[in-house]
């Protein structure tokens, strides 16, 4: 077997030569945001005290935790509730396709574990190809859930079937998006097929977060429309990513780039009104930047096949 171990030594070189060549040659044509902690002046602190209306909850000190190092909705969250929330992972939590286990996200934390994808997803994971290992959109309201509650979830078909604990499903027509978010609270949970299912949790607005229509023009029609936490596509996320494999650890340079990870997107803003696009890792995303250069994506509501907003407080 020894005449073997060279040629095998040196194709594993090679292979990791061409990964770290990859990245290399990867750069994207849009500005993207490294996580940094923001940089408050006394009259943005008073402004956002005065204007924003945040109540602390566990859910969200736990939910609020896989955002990226310095994101503007975790920082106004401290500064508004006097929490100290702090994430748990430096670029924040990446999406990972069938990604559901806890205890591999945060096996090496503060770095991160890269792993192959075990499946094929519909658009972009390979199967058999290494990626940053993360949550996926039920990975991460499942950790959530078992976080807070201690217990694990029901699951996005017993979500949607248990209708005495939803606030809004297809059963009726949706009342204006401002209403729809002052229904809700923090940690409620919103399913959706189209026909793939997607889940996330309520934020919050806008105008809770303390964000006016002087800092946030574009944004002004949208200021009491729902924000949802969960984890999906986003390309500058991506980027961040791809800058951690190619300029990270060397266990990184194997992988292929994420295509997203823990976000805030907004709902019920229609794709066309927002004046920022663009289409990378083969899929496309709308989005608006706040005033540090962080996304605010929207969350398309087209083609919705069944939904629910369900009250976190029920099981």
């Amino acid at each position: 077997m020894t005449r073997f171990r060279f040629p095998a030594l040196l194709l594993l070189l090679c292979f990791l030569l061409s990964a770290a060549s990859a990245a290399d040659q990867w750069e994207p044509d849009f500005d993207f945001r490294f996580p940094a902690p923001a940089e408050w002046t006394e009259e943005e602190k008073a402004q956002v005290l005065r204007d924003g209306s945040v109540t602390r909850c566990q859910t969200l000190d736990i939910a609020l935790s896989l955002l990226e190092e310095g994101n503007p909705f975790l920082e106004r969250y401290n500064l508004l509730t006097g929490a100290e929330v702090t994430p748990r992972l430096a670029f924040g939590v990446p999406y990972f396709f069938g990604g559901r286990a806890a205890s591999h996200v945060f096996a090496k934390e503060p770095d991160y574990i890269v792993q192959k994808a075990w499946m094929n997803s519909p658009v972009w994971y390979k199967k058999n190809t290494f990626y940053v290992y993360g949550f996926d959109c039920v990975g991460y309201v499942n950790w959530v859930w078992k976080k807070d509650k201690g217990y694990g979830w029901p699951g996005v078909d017993r979500l949607l079937v248990v209708r005495s604990y939803h606030i809004f499903d297809q059963s009726a027509p949706l009342p204006p998006w401002e209403e729809v978010a002052q229904a809700l609270h923090p940690g409620d949970v919103f399913v959706r097929r189209n026909p793939n299912t997607h889940t996330g949790m309520y934020l919050g607005t806008l105008r809770q977060f303390g964000y006016t229509a002087e800092q946030v023009p574009e944004l002004d029609a949208y200021l009491d429309y729902p924000l949802v936490l969960h984890t999906s596509n986003n390309a500058s996320i991506a980027a961040r990513f791809q800058w951690l494999i190619h300029n990270g650890l060397a266990k990184y340079h194997v992988a292929s780039v994420t295509d997203g990870g823990v976000m805030v997107s907004i709902l019920g803003v229609d794709p066309k009104d927002a004046p920022m696009h663009v289409t990378a890792q083969l899929q496309d995303t709308w989005y608006f930047t706040l005033p540090d250069g962080t996304w605010l994506t929207v969350m398309p509501w087209e083609n919705i096949e069944e939904f629910c907003w369900y009250k976190y407080g029920n099981q």
